[in-house]
């Protein structure tokens, strides 16, 4: 049930948007809605859903609200990596985007000392090249070069991470100890790839400051947390970052492990075939803005799959929590009709001592081939047993498990663990 409170602020967030934007005006125009029509929280259902491609067609001056311009104080220009194809322009005034920061990040007590006051936090990024601001994939800039506004330094990383050269590696891990950060933020099969090469080097990757580390980009694999921990050790804070570009954060992991999502900056829906799904059911996200002056966004569908979990969270926190099952463009369609989330292929592979990186592709015939790094750790009988489980899970399509050497990234420079040509072609 809405809480009463919050249903206000989203037909204020309808108002506003109404008045002050062009294109979410002609929107309600186009489907015979007024915000006075949006009486209750069921009334929401009679309005479709925002788009990406709204977005991106009507930018900046159809998605603006009335008075602020690109070149408006505190407003923040943000570009996505393009996971779904073309890549979309955005903007968010700063102190909205530190509000969600805030929001989501006090749900992990870990992550307190970081915001002492008086003081900001030194931030490192290590995340594929379209995710930064800067030139980072050649190598060949400066740490200057590579500076943010706001203090963030970005380091190089090639486009295609596996053929990263030990040269830029090695950039990478002296920038970190000549940064002194408080904070990596990274993706997280490219922070566990730089682990592995720490360790082939002997590098350690520290600071003289406590580091913490927040994850983001893509899906966070077992296979990576265990990498990750397993080299920075159980002292290091983590936490798995709920985000996209264009909203900042909109959930983020408790300390004691669970994702919970953001609700008091965002009136949040879990849908499926057009209706809220129940406590335990996938559904895609659909994201109302609250008290977004720049680009208010209405029943905004993310095009991100999660399951709501109900209930209430031994941490604390009184915000929902979910599973994160993954992008509607990477699901795996079987041919019994039954979709399996790249979050259950995880689930599937576990943290895979075995493994370094793992990828399933579904081609356009509907079959399926995982493909993985093995390491000195790969023992027969686990692959064997990691090769039933795929393959009973994807029944009755076929699928094909092979050892490699080298697994290409994606085309926006992210790696992808699960992806599906068919999911892909039907957005």
């Amino acid at each position: 049930m809405t809480d009463p409170t919050v249903f206000e602020a989203v037909r204020e967030e309808i108002a506003y948007a109404f008045d002050n934007t062009v294109f979410f005006r002609k929107h309600m125009e186009a489907n015979g809605l007024l915000p006075a029509d949006i009486r209750e929280p069921a009334d929401l259902l009679r309005l479709p859903p925002t788009s990406k491609s709204h977005y991106r067609r009507n930018f900046p001056a159809g998605v603006l609200a009335r008075g602020y311009t690109l070149n408006s104080p505190h407003v923040m220009r943000f570009q996505s990596s393009g996971t779904s194809g073309e890549r979309l322009n955005s903007a968010i005034l700063s102190y909205d985007l530190a509000r969600r920061q805030a929001t989501a990040l006090g749900v992990n007590r870990r992550f307190d000392e970081l915001w002492r006051p008086g003081s900001r936090p030194k931030i490192c990024r290590f995340a594929p090249p379209n995710c930064s601001d800067v030139e980072c994939a050649t190598g060949f800039s400066t740490m200057e070069d590579r500076i943010l506004a706001d203090g963030t330094l970005v380091l190089t990383v090639a486009h295609d991470l596996l053929a990263t050269p030990e040269w830029q590696i090695v950039k990478a891990l002296d920038e970190i100890e000549l940064y002194e950060p408080d904070l990596l933020v990274v993706d997280p099969t490219h922070f566990a790839f730089l682990t592995r090469w720490a360790r082939r080097l002997g590098r350690t990757i520290t600071s003289p400051r406590r580091l913490h580390v927040v994850c983001g980009y893509t899906l966070m694999t077992r296979v990576a947390r265990r990498q990750i921990e397993e080299f920075m050790g159980p002292e290091l804070p983590i936490g798995d970052m709920i985000g996209m570009s264009e909203l900042g954060y909109l959930g983020f992991e408790c300390h004691l492990g669970h994702r919970h999502i953001n609700d008091r900056d965002f009136h949040v829906e879990f849908v499926r075939g057009g209706r809220p799904v129940a406590d335990g059911e996938t559904g895609e996200l659909y994201v109302t803005t609250v008290d977004d002056g720049l680009v208010p966004r209405i029943r905004y569908a993310t095009g991100d799959h999660f399951t709501p979990l109900g209930g209430r969270c031994d941490c604390g926190s009184d915000l929902p929590l979910v599973r994160i099952e993954g992008r509607a463009t990477h699901m795996i369609r079987l041919a019994d009709g039954r979709t399996v989330t790249p979050g259950a292929v995880d689930a599937l592979v576990g943290d895979a001592p075995g493994i370094d990186l793992y990828k399933l592709e579904q081609d356009r015939t509907g079959a399926c081939t995982f493909r993985y790094v093995p390491n000195a750790d790969a023992r027969p009988d686990e692959t064997a047993a990691l090769a039933l489980r795929l393959t009973g899970a994807l029944a009755p399509n076929p699928v094909r498990v092979e050892a490699v050497e080298y697994i290409a990234g994606e085309r926006s420079g992210k790696f992808q663990p699960c992806v599906s040509q068919i999911s892909a072609e039907g957005a």
